[in-house]
């Protein structure tokens, strides 16, 4: 009987919450509402939510179950909260499993803002850029020509080239974080050399900033709201790329384009990894276009389309591709067929 009784009171007090949120959100200017609770099951999410801009704008509110979130669907809307008014929106909800998983230790990617959190993060960017200019660049050479001896090995046949990419983006991270491939420089001695020269004493948990009121392109945002920028709206956005749903890298050759990108998220929260992946996609992708010709193993191109699956993640389908040897590499693999 308690059992059943529970099982009638989870309702009645998810009703009594929602009804207490709308009658304090009363008197605000809210961005417009979805409705529906199961937002969170539809599969490749970030698509399900850029689709909603066609009825709802750029911006607009759903619950994800019980939590209220306001979705940022364009490059404006993103920029206008996560950088010119970054103090207002740099904190990060802490949910139940977060506090768990970390023992109540502040992480650099889901921790609240405070205090610490901002050493933690200028002394980690700190080592990364040191790393990069002592022993980050000769490392991702190294590996990359290792990996390009791999995929010489296996021209002539079809390449699942996704997972070679994975593999060596692993690689490149395992060795810089334990040491392998370094002997002296590696990045734990550069992290002590930036407390060192920098002199980073954490002065433990601070109060967030809350300057109030929050507002986001004149709508009113209430304390606590979930604020969700979804990437995938800003670069698809048709006011800011030319043909956004097409594969068209030359784009990115005219000057000034790739700082429209936000592949690496940006104000206060962006990716602490973005000088290491720019990196490594300079240092592959000129390595292995260097070395090979790279085709598709029919007539067509892989497609764009993700699998569907429910996550916040789009995942896109297995490909593989032709490596065809330049230079030396081709005459050699002619003569061995």
């Amino acid at each position: 009987m308690l059992f059943l009784g529970l099982l009638l009171l989870l309702p009645l007090l998810a009703g009594a919450r929602l009804l207490w949120n709308r009658w304090k959100l009363r008197s605000l200017h809210l961005p417009p509402l979805v409705p529906g609770f199961l937002h969170v099951l539809q599969p490749d999410l970030p698509i399900y939510l850029l689709g909603l801009t066609q009825k709802f704008g750029p911006i607009y509110r759903l619950h994800l179950g019980l939590q209220d979130v306001v979705v940022l669907n364009s490059k404006r809307t993103i920029e206008e909260a996560m950088v010119k008014k970054w103090a207002d929106f740099a904190g990060r909800p802490e949910p139940l499993t977060y506090k768990l998983v970390s023992k109540n230790y502040p992480g650099l990617s889901l921790g609240d803002y405070s205090l610490l959190w901002k050493a933690h993060k200028k002394l980690t960017r700190s080592a990364l850029l040191l790393g990069m200019r002592d022993s980050m660049e000769p490392l991702v050479e190294q590996l990359t020509q290792e990996f390009c001896k791999r995929m010489r090995a296996q021209a002539g046949t079809p390449v699942a080239i996704e997972e070679e990419f994975s593999l060596l983006t692993c690689s490149i991270i395992c060795h810089l974080t334990f040491g392998d491939k370094i002997k002296e420089d590696n990045l734990v001695p550069a992290y002590y050399k930036c407390i060192q020269a920098q002199q980073v004493t954490p002065e433990g948990p601070g109060q967030p900033l809350t300057p109030a009121p929050f507002s986001i392109s004149g709508y009113d945002i209430p304390e606590g709201t979930v604020i969700i920028p979804n990437l995938q709206g800003a670069h698809l956005n048709e006011m800011v790329w030319e043909r956004p749903h097409e594969f068209w890298p030359d784009r990115f050759l005219e000057p000034g384009k790739n700082s429209r990108a936000l592949a690496f998220g940006c104000g206060a929260r962006v990716c602490l990894g973005e000088p290491l992946a720019r990196l490594e996609l300079f240092v592959v992708l000129t390595r292995l276009l260097q070395a090979f010709t790279l085709l598709p193993p029919g007539d067509a191109l892989p497609s764009l389309q993700p699998l569907p699956h429910c996550s916040v993640i789009l995942k896109m389908q297995p490909f593989q591709v032709w490596l065809q040897p330049r230079g030396l590499g081709a005459h050699s693999l002619g003569q061995s067929q």
